[in-house]
């Protein structure tokens, strides 16, 4: 059984009161935005390898090009379940009209059997649909503190702003 340490449970409860400040925030909000994405995650020396991957978010819009909010899911890694919580960000990029690049980043901790804290950065385009959808394609680079490795994931998914 995996022993919590001490600098192991500051990790978490830090984690945890960052989950719950930006979660407040977001529920107090009253726009409704939400993405959720699924993909694959791959360490780069095993690109081949498939390892389930969906996260969704919750957003709090600052305006139309810039959101902060709380991102959770559920990943596979060397089949080892893992559930992220983060706090993230997104931003849009003010290039086009139908089709626009995006930024996102994530900073959390991974719940499981080694758990740990994880950092994400992607890019990538939103694809408006209507209004108040759009469809998401991402790529980025994610980093698990406790394996000192860097993994590649790639995702699609939806966009819905209420």
């Amino acid at each position: 059984m995996h022993k919590v340490h001490g600098g192991d449970m500051r990790n978490l409860l830090k984690a945890l009161l960052i989950f719950c400040f930006v979660g407040a925030s977001a529920a107090c909000a009253r726009p409704f935005t939400m993405d959720l994405q699924g993909g694959v995650v791959n360490h780069v020396s095993e690109i081949t390898k498939f390892n389930l991957n969906v996260f969704g978010h919750w957003w709090y819009p600052i305006d139309q090009m810039f959101f902060v909010g709380v991102g959770s899911g559920y990943q596979e890694i060397n089949n080892e379940s893992l559930v992220p919580v983060s706090a993230s960000f997104w931003m849009r990029l003010p290039v086009g009209t139908h089709v626009m690049p995006v930024m996102l980043a994530d900073w959390g901790y991974l719940i499981g059997k080694h758990h740990q804290m994880f950092w994400r950065a992607a890019g990538g385009a939103d694809i408006k649909c209507g209004d108040n959808s759009s469809l998401l394609a991402t790529a980025g680079y994610q980093f698990l503190d406790n394996f000192g490795k860097g993994y590649v994931f790639l995702q699609v998914g939806v966009l819905v702003e209420i």
